[in-house]
């Protein structure tokens, strides 16, 4: 989209990467302004100037992908979220002298997060084992068994830790350093107790549960790869996210409570836990199978 004083649309995304969105971001604004640009051309017959962006043409633009198209909200939201931002940077730049009245975002039915099922979990562990790395064992299982974060699992050091036998606690700082303790059950303490006595032996100067070769610990990002790459193994399209979405998972059907799995996973919200006890589709399915007449 252009005016006629030049390539504002340049300037704006030019603007937006220097404010620190990554090219991924700015290539996606790009091309979502795009869509609507070839929209505006094809409905109008004119070249789409953003000065002459009504709010009509904003309703029916919305209206065309859900009805024409038949796009996801997700998809239509982010289109028409990227519009907004690209005409009101425009207004306070002063390159267009009003504002068009923008459209209520597409409301779609939440669906839990995804997560693994217990074959899949199994695949997965199987997958782990089956490669004889007792540190990546470890590391999937504080993610699926006790529901951390990434970012959590890399940065515990040996004293945030109290494993035996019989008992398990694990420290963890989450989002905005807020400290809680999650308890660690039986298998996931069994597999550090494994990775602590080889990792003695080769980093034994460390002070973190994870170390890399350079006195520090291992990054999420190699954390994330190292889930991908086992993950592909096992024939599963996963990152670390998925194996916390599959602890809550795991909890909620097996009956505990939105209170306990909201302490768990860290979550300060309970709505935000509350997203886990909606049934996925394969449960759906089986009910609507076990009703039909």
């Amino acid at each position: 989209m252009k005016i006629c004083s030049g390539n504002v649309l340049g300037e704006f995304l030019k603007e937006i990467r220097y404010n620190g969105l990554a090219l991924s971001t700015v290539n996606a604004y790009q091309k979502d302004i795009a869509y609507f640009a070839k929209w505006y051309m094809d409905t109008t017959d004119k070249e789409p100037h953003l000065g002459d962006v009504t709010s009509i043409d904003l309703r029916e633009y919305q209206g065309y992908m859900q009805s024409v198209q038949d796009l996801r909200p997700a998809t239509i939201n982010r289109r028409m979220a990227a519009l907004e931002k690209y005409i009101r940077w425009a207004h306070e730049k002063g390159y267009v002298d009003r504002l068009p009245t923008f459209p209520k975002i597409v409301r779609e039915q939440k669906t839990p997060p995804k997560a693994l099922g217990r074959v899949e979990q199994n695949r997965l562990l199987r997958e782990a084992e089956r490669r004889g790395k007792v540190r990546n064992i470890a590391l999937i299982r504080l993610m699926m068994s006790c529901g951390l974060r990434v970012s959590e699992v890399v940065a515990i050091r040996l004293t945030d830790l109290d494993i035996g036998e019989r008992h398990g606690m694990v420290a963890v700082r989450g989002k905005g350093n807020k400290y809680r303790e999650v308890p660690v059950p039986p298998e996931a303490r069994k597999a550090i107790r494994e990775w602590m006595i080889e990792r003695a032996k080769r980093y034994p100067d460390s002070d973190w549960l994870f170390p890399n070769r350079n006195g520090g610990h291992i990054t999420a990002r190699n954390a994330e790869q190292l889930v991908k790459n086992i993950g592909k193994f096992a024939g599963l399209d996963i990152h670390p996210h998925v194996l916390r979405h599959t602890a809550a998972t795991n909890m909620i059907r097996t009956g505990a409570d939105l209170v306990t799995v909201a302490q768990i996973l860290g979550h300060a919200n309970l709505n935000t836990t509350a997203i886990y006890t909606k049934p996925d589709r394969k449960t759906m399915m089986e009910a609507l199978e076990k009703g039909e007449i």
